[in-house]
């Protein structure tokens, strides 16, 4: 199938110097039922650096900032734990928001993770400084169930926010996420999102007036939807050669 027209319009037609915002797992490269093994290939990174010469490319991605920069270095602007952390290309990370308190908490959480081990074979943690996130890959769905409502319990329990994604949960910061933080980068400037997960539809649904992309299946708040991440790398493309 074909891409959309108008989205290829509106998409080459965008200013040159704009913000695009790109998700990176389902987004940028596959999904993987490892997160420690998604680095990107020499197609996404030369895409990306075109790209990079023509528009300011932000990677917004619910990673950590040391995660996302073992993928891809320092090479773009990051929009880090779901829009928590804004780090420029050239600079260093901020928080956009007071994350100490959740920092201590995610830790002691994390600190008793041989418990969750030993009571969820298969289990797998992330603490992402600010964020906790539990990968559930290898877990059937009885034990995927429990879990959900054990972090549930945890989210009451600290203030943090719960989020279900792809076969994982999350612990997050509260009353952040990306759509405000990219609200607030690209102050009214012309811009395109594109994203694949539930977090991205905050991104969507606070910039109605941007190209909004969706990758992937699903109930979706943005204008336009391609059909996988290899038909995503086709319209970056033809940006990048516009």
């Amino acid at each position: 199938m074909p891409l959309d027209s108008d989205l290829i319009r509106e998409a080459r037609g965008l200013p040159r110097g704009s913000p695009i915002f790109l998700d990176y797992d389902g987004t940028l490269v596959p999904l993987s039922t490892d997160p420690e093994t998604t680095f990107p290939d020499d197609d996404v990174l030369w895409i990306m650096d075109r790209l990079s010469g023509k528009y300011q490319v932000y990677v917004a991605t619910g990673r950590s900032i040391p995660e996302i920069t073992r993928f891809l270095d320092s090479r773009y602007n990051f929009i880090a734990l779901h829009g928590a952390i804004l780090k420029p290309k050239d600079g260093q990370p901020e928080y956009v928001t007071d994350a100490g308190e959740y920092i201590r908490k995610c830790d002691a959480i994390y600190a008793g993770r041989d418990d969750f081990f030993r009571r969820y074979p298969g289990l797998k943690m992330t603490n992402k400084q600010g964020g906790l996130v539990f990968i559930m890959w290898g877990l059937d769905e009885k034990a995927m169930s429990s879990l959900v409502e054990e972090v549930s319990m945890l989210a009451s329990q600290t203030g943090m926010d719960l989020y279900r994604g792809k076969r994982i949960v999350e612990l997050r910061i509260p009353g952040v996420n990306k759509g405000i933080t990219i609200r607030g980068v690209r102050n009214g400037a012309p811009a395109l999102i594109a994203g694949d997960d539930a977090t991205d539809e905050d991104s969507f649904l606070d910039n109605p007036d941007a190209i909004t992309v969706k990758v992937g299946d699903g109930d979706t708040a943005a204008r336009f939807r391609v059909r996988d991440v290899a038909e995503f790398r086709v319209l970056l493309k033809a940006m990048s050669e516009s």
